[in-house]
């Protein structure tokens, strides 16, 4: 789990029987299904036999119910190979489209038949597959499909063509085309079951034979719990309290008001009770039933409904917790980077800055002076350079020791740092006991004024030294070199210019400034 994200509902409520409730129901329905077609072609096959080798048992339940037709039985055998494809194989097999085609010639000989009742037609469709009946049955094989089970086929095809189609909107059509027929052929098991003849013997139903009625029933069932994607079936499977409540209720519930209504019906028949009797004893069973099964679904939905206030008071104080620790390393994170901007603004000034004096280093100073020497060739400015060296300073060295002698040089860079009057100025150590200062916007006049009030700074400190030969104290000589834009200068030449014009200091005894011959006349920038 990320600890950065908020844990949300479906994440803390997985509890076993709450996750695997609707993957169970599902493996079930897809069991029944199965077995529905198996149990829809079984019937149909053995009608078909029945017909075929005169078996007039096969073809009727009892002598005095009426006989399933033979259109019929290919109709239901054809419908349950239907289904069974589609119900088995993968959107992209090939055999999905011979199940379509199959569903085509059910919804083909279901509206065929039915507009035959309607208009009065006359296509012959039953007659064309008579021929290799048993002569014993050819004359009862005779009359149309009924009305009924004609109007069932129309609605079973065009069930069967869209069911599990890749297409939603058309997929979702299957469960509403699926209700009529199964309504219809409801209506007649019923018919069957509690003696009602009007419900199957007179039109629409004249004719519908009792295996035709459950056959057909038993087909629009699977058809209906077939898709899982969508309608009833999505919801039935589903982990929801929706899909509870349709687990528990909607399969018991008919069931079980059928079989109260059966028993009931067989008592009056038996003569244990008369109709008012039966019909109060029908009714209250029927709701002690009712109550019993909304009570115990109620029980469950209360507690699933306590685990998920339970887990949302879960998840309340996770996130709480969470959001706790996310703020501590917001903080910490905060804290850090706050210490990497010091320790990198101090790496940074360590690495531009000499270690000794505080003055700016020799790469700082290489880098300075380039970027400076591009502004003013840029702009048209002068720039001048002032070397300088401690005069003597190897003997100062010796005499004095070297802490005595790095104590001379940071006060020696105190001093010329003290002589930078702009803040382009900078002052560097340029390596040992020589120091340097870049001045943007100077020329060469201006630099000699510099140099020299730095070379008096210096004389100012008064640090003795014994061995110097141009003084008895501490002393510097500069050079200088300038340039103004009009020249094609680079820093090289600039440095070799000054080192060139402090060596001629040295050579005139110390203690003094030279300035370079070589450069343009003065522009009087100050």
């Amino acid at each position: 789990m990320n600890p950065g994200r908020p844990i949300a509902l479906e994440d803390a409520i997985t509890p076993a029987s709450s996750t695997n409730a609707g993957g169970r129901f599902r493996s079930r329905l897809d069991l029944l299904i199965r077995i529905g077609c198996v149990l829809v072609s079984s019937v149909a096959i053995a009608v078909l036999c029945g017909w075929i080798f005169g078996i007039p048992r096969l073809t009727q339940l009892l002598p005095d119910l009426a006989f399933m037709k033979v259109n019929t039985a290919s109709a239901l055998l054809t419908a349950s190979i239907t289904l069974w494809l589609l119900h088995t194989r993968e959107l992209d097999s090939p055999w999905m489209p011979f199940a379509r085609c199959l569903a085509v010639l059910l919804l083909a000989l279901g509206s065929l038949t039915l507009s035959e009742h309607i208009f009065g037609l006359e296509l012959g469709i039953d007659q064309h597959i008579s021929t290799n009946l048993h002569p014993s049955l050819q004359s009862a094989h005779l009359g149309r499909v009924s009305p009924a089970s004609s109007f069932i086929l129309t609605f079973v095809g065009l069930a069967l063509l869209t069911l599990k189609a890749r297409r939603s909107i058309l997929a979702a059509c299957t469960h509403w085309l699926i209700v009529p027929p199964l309504l219809v052929s409801a209506l007649a098991v019923l018919g069957y079951a509690y003696g009602a003849t009007s419900l199957y013997a007179v039109k629409p139903y004249t004719s519908m034979a009792a295996h035709t009625a459950a056959s057909f029933f038993v087909l629009c069932l699977c058809i209906l719990a077939a898709d899982s994607a969508h309608g009833f079936a999505s919801i039935a499977t589903s982990d929801t309290a929706g899909g509870l409540v349709s687990r528990r209720l909607l399969p018991t519930i008919p069931i079980i008001i059928f079989l109260l209504g059966w028993v009931g019906g067989k008592g009056q028949e038996l003569g244990l009770y008369d109709a008012r009797f039966g019909s109060a004893l029908m009714v209250l069973l029927s709701i002690a039933f009712c109550v019993t099964a909304v009570a115990w679904t109620g029980i469950s939905l209360h507690r699933v409904d306590l685990t998920r206030k339970v887990a949302e008071a879960e998840i309340v104080r996770l996130n709480v917790g969470l959001e706790v620790r996310v703020q501590e390393r917001t903080n910490e994170l905060a804290q850090v980077s706050a210490q990497l901007v010091i320790v990198n603004g101090s790496l940074e000034l360590l690495s531009r800055q000499d270690g000794l004096t505080g003055l700016a280093n020799r790469r700082h100073f290489d880098t300075y002076l380039a970027d400076q020497l591009c502004v003013a060739h840029r702009q048209r400015r002068a720039i001048s350079l002032v070397l300088f060296d401690v005069d003597a300073f190897k003997a100062y060295n010796d005499l004095y020791g070297h802490q005595a002698g790095d104590d001379c040089l940071k006060a020696v860079a105190v001093a010329l740092r003290s002589c930078c009057r702009q803040t382009a100025d900078m002052a560097a150590r340029y390596g040992g006991e020589e120091f340097a200062m870049i001045l943007p916007e100077t020329d060469r006049k201006a630099a000699v004024k510099i140099a020299e009030r730095a070379r008096a700074a210096v004389a100012r400190l008064s640090i003795t030294h014994q061995q110097s030969p141009a003084a008895p104290f501490v002393t510097v000589s500069a050079g200088i070199s300038a340039y103004s834009p009009d020249g094609a200068i680079t820093a090289d030449q600039l440095i070799r210019d000054a080192d060139q014009a402090l060596y001629q200091a040295k050579r005139l005894g110390r203690n003094q400034i030279v300035a370079a011959t070589i450069g343009v006349p003065d522009l009087g920038i100050v």
